[in-house]
């Protein structure tokens, strides 16, 4: 288990700071790498309810420096029990990084 938590600590990765207060959710994707780059960051956000279907995209070329978590974006979103929603968020530098991290986990309700 300790060569597992070392390795997530050396690994480049996505992770998200998630707040929620009712029906509100504060989500933060956060990238840390291991290398600086200058990389291409893409927010998708895909929701389905009762009151139909949205879908927004950013995406931005951002200097990123290692070994410091970096907040890409806040997203705020009223989210009620019958919505499902997903967002992705991919970092690349073209080469031979490439992130990609969807939340809600695949194992939570989406």
């Amino acid at each position: 288990m300790n060569a597992l938590l070392l390795l997530a600590a050396l690994s480049s990765q996505i992770t998200f700071n998630t707040t929620q207060q009712g029906d509100m959710y504060t989500i933060i994707p956060e990238v840390t790498l291991t290398q600086s780059c200058l990389c291409r960051v893409q927010i998708l956000s895909l929701r389905e309810g009762s009151s139909g279907q949205s879908q927004t995209k950013q995406e931005k070329t951002l200097s990123l420096p290692a070994n410091q978590p970096i907040a890409l974006t806040k997203l705020s979103l009223n989210i009620s029990p019958d919505d499902r929603v997903k967002i992705v968020v991919t970092v690349s530098d073209g080469q031979s990084l490439h992130l990609l991290q969807q939340w809600p986990p695949s194992s939570e309700k989406s």
